[in-house]
Formats: structure tokens, C-alpha cells, sequence
């Protein structure tokens, strides 16, 4: 009688209640820590989520922390060298968010050079990732719970474009090359 059920591990069963942000909603509410570049140093403000990404096209880069391996080297590097081109694209800003504080995070920004077309989101407590639902946990690696590997478009307020990497890895769909391919097909 019971030889119909079906298994479900912890994988299927994530995959049943996944509800990631998607194409067509809003950007949840949500106080943020910005640190944006500004007369040649970074600036702490806070803004709401609603309110950052509701007006105009803007680019949210989730990744897992700053100073780890591929977010220092290449995620994020990639996106400060572009920000230009994404610009021109049509996006008025990139944000770069991680679960660290502030004062890491901008030491991380510090560290890359600055650049006015890229403002980070210090998401100390990880009530953004989890609002989005992009969290993945990172304790095995000393971590804890984290943001997952994703880029999105939002236009307005609403989420146009989501390129989740489903983890921590990278592949090409949070680059900014895929952004750029998005964006340009946009403007069609």
C-alpha cells in the first residue's frame, strides 16, 4: 500500500517549496546598508528596497562574501570593469550585496578600487537574501548562512531578469556578460 509514496530527500523537498524572487514580482521591502563611492571615498547611507530599486533599470549581484576566492578575483572585479557598458546598457547603477557588516565590506570595496557605477549592499543580518529567498548555508566552510550566487535585472521596481546560480558557485549566468546579453536584448 505504501510502496507509491514517493521519496523525498532534501533536495526534491526544497525544490517543492522553493519560492525565490522571479520575473514579474516586486522587490521585497527591506532596510538596506549602502555604501556607495562618492568624492573619491565610499559613503554609508541606508534606503529602503522599494525605494532603491523603483525607479529606473538596476542591477542586484548577490554573492557569497567579500574576500572569498571568486568574488575577489573575478564575480565582482568583472562588474566594476563593465559598469560602464551596463551603464550604457541601460541600468542606472550595479549593487553588489553579500551577508558581512559594513566596515568589511567596504575595506572589500576599498580593496577594488572605486567606482561610481557600483554601490555595495552590506546585508549584515541577511533579512534582504531572505526576503528574496537566495540564501544558501555556508557553515561547512565557516560561512554560516549566506547569499547564493545570483544576478538580476530589476526595471521599476519589478524583477525583469533572475540568474540564480542555485549555490555558491559561478558559472556564466550571474556575470556580468550574461547582464550585458540581457540588457541588450532588452532595448529590442
Amino acid at each position: 500500500m505504501f510502496s507509491k509514496i514517493a521519496k523525498f530527500t532534501p533536495k526534491t523537498i526544497s525544490s517543492v517549496f522553493a519560492r525565490n524572487i522571479a520575473v514579474g514580482q516586486k522587490i521585497p521591502d527591506a532596510t538596506l546598508t549602502i555604501l556607495e563611492f562618492k568624492n573619491g571615498a565610499f559613503e554609508k547611507t541606508t534606503a529602503n528596497a522599494q525605494a532603491l530599486f523603483g525607479n529606473g533599470t538596476n542591477i542586484l549581484v548577490g554573492f557569497p562574501g567579500a574576500f572569498t576566492p571568486a568574488c575577489t578575483k573575478t564575480h565582482i572585479p568583472e562588474y566594476l570593469d563593465k559598469a560602464k557598458e551596463v551603464k550604457e546598457g541601460g541600468a542606472k547603477k550595479v549593487y553588489a550585496l553579500t551577508v558581512n557588516d559594513p566596515f568589511v565590506l567596504q575595506a572589500f570595496a576599498e580593496k577594488l578600487g572605486g567606482n561610481e557605477n557600483v554601490s555595495y549592499i552590506a546585508d549584515h543580518n541577511g533579512e534582504f537574501i531572505k526576503k528574496l529567498d537566495v540564501t544558501t548555508d555556508l557553515s561547512a566552510a565557516g560561512l554560516g548562512v549566506r547569499s547564493r550566487r545570483f544576478s538580476l535585472v530589476a526595471k521599476d521596481g519589478e524583477v525583469v531578469q533572475f540568474n540564480d546560480e542555485k549555490g555558491p558557485g559561478m558559472t556564466d549566468l550571474s556575470r556580468v556578460a550574461n547582464i550585458l546579453t540581457q540588457l541588450k536584448a532588452a532595448k529590442k
